[in-house]
């Protein structure tokens, strides 16, 4: 293995190979763009490493496979994208429809709950649900909690799940244009290649 000395963390025991190395070596090898972003992720939301930190490895390398998507997906993670679901929101419905962008992993003044994504000016938060999180009980009441908490805050809370973001991301762009117009947002979200079609 070429450059196995800088890739391998020697105090510990036994000898292994760094957190980045390994999480961008397992990248390389996923089977497709869900499963590219999902070991990226996963591995951030973990906190066992950070997208600066994978950036930083990455850029120790002269081949990667995937190179491009994982250049990507990390900086999207340096700005607060959380999962694979977070960022097909960011890059199928947010970015390519010029929707204002919102903040990731953000709080609610006085409040301290973090949230998917907040539009500020307009107090629209957007909660994506994930197919693995939301099913249990005592999650689904603490997203009512957090819902009714930021309702009372004067924000509207809008939830979008795994069809919406990647089977009909435009229909949900234009949902999130009229209602964030609705709420003083003075912008026009535009038509993406996938509109088109």
């Amino acid at each position: 293995m070429t450059g196995l000395g800088e890739r391998t963390s020697w105090c510990a025991s036994p000898f292994r190979m760094r957190t980045e190395e390994a999480v961008l070596d397992s990248a390389a090898i996923a089977q497709g763009e869900f499963a590219v972003i999902a070991v990226l992720a996963d591995a951030v939301q973990a906190r066992v490493v950070s997208a600066e930190s994978l950036a930083a490895a990455l850029g120790s390398r002269t081949k990667l496979a995937h190179r491009p998507l994982v250049t990507a997906v990390l900086a999207d993670l340096s700005d607060g994208t959380d999962s694979v679901l977070e960022h097909g929101y960011l890059t199928r419905v947010e970015r390519p429809h010029g929707l204002p962008r919102g903040r990731r992993q953000a709080t609610i003044p006085g409040m301290r709950a973090h949230h998917d994504v907040l539009y500020e000016q307009a107090k629209v938060v957007v909660e994506l649900d994930g197919r693995d999180f939301h099913s249990l009980a005592h999650d689904r009441y603490a997203d009512l909690a957090r819902d009714a908490a930021a309702a009372a805050a004067g924000h509207l809370t809008v939830r979008w799940g795994w069809g919406q973001v990647f089977h009909t991301p435009c229909e949900t762009a234009a949902r999130m244009a009229d209602l964030l117009r609705q709420r003083g947002w003075v912008g026009v979200a535009r038509r993406c290649p996938r509109c088109r079609t």
